[in-house]
């Protein structure tokens, strides 16, 4: 789930995301409050953000609030085939809690390619209505 908390200017906003807990709930529920930018450059696009604090989103009972770290996505046009998109995603988040690494790289890793995999569905679904705008 994720919900917009505050809209500033037409790039920028501040959100907050719930996950829900992963296969076999080894890691449990996390929410995160951010701050995102999405800018568009010629015929790429940035999308970066990080972890900040809202007064509308305080902690929530039975849900451990995360961290984002400073994260950037950046989409741009593939060099070998005009059709496909190159995707670059540099990832920085505590997960917080009591959770061993070896467990946090996998639920993390497992989480870029599920991202992947629904936003591939999510952009050939959506291909013929598509307005290339800012998210933001």
């Amino acid at each position: 789930m994720s919900e917009i908390l505050q809209k500033i200017g037409q790039e920028t906003m501040v959100t907050h995301e719930v996950s829900g807990p992963t296969p076999g709930n080894m890691v449990g529920p996390r929410d995160f409050v951010g701050v995102r930018c999405a800018k568009l450059r010629g015929s790429m696009c940035f999308l970066a953000g990080m972890s900040t604090q809202h007064p509308t989103m305080p902690e929530q009972r039975g849900v451990v609030r995360a961290e984002n770290g400073p994260t950037c996505i950046v989409m741009r046009p593939s060099a070998d085939d005009p059709n496909k998109t190159k995707f670059t995603w540099l990832l920085s988040i505590d997960l917080t809690g009591w959770i061993p690494k070896t467990i946090i790289n996998k639920v993390l890793s497992q989480t870029q390619v599920d991202f992947a995999k629904h936003l591939r569905q999510r952009m050939a679904s959506n291909m013929d209505s598509m307005e290339i705008v800012p998210a933001c």
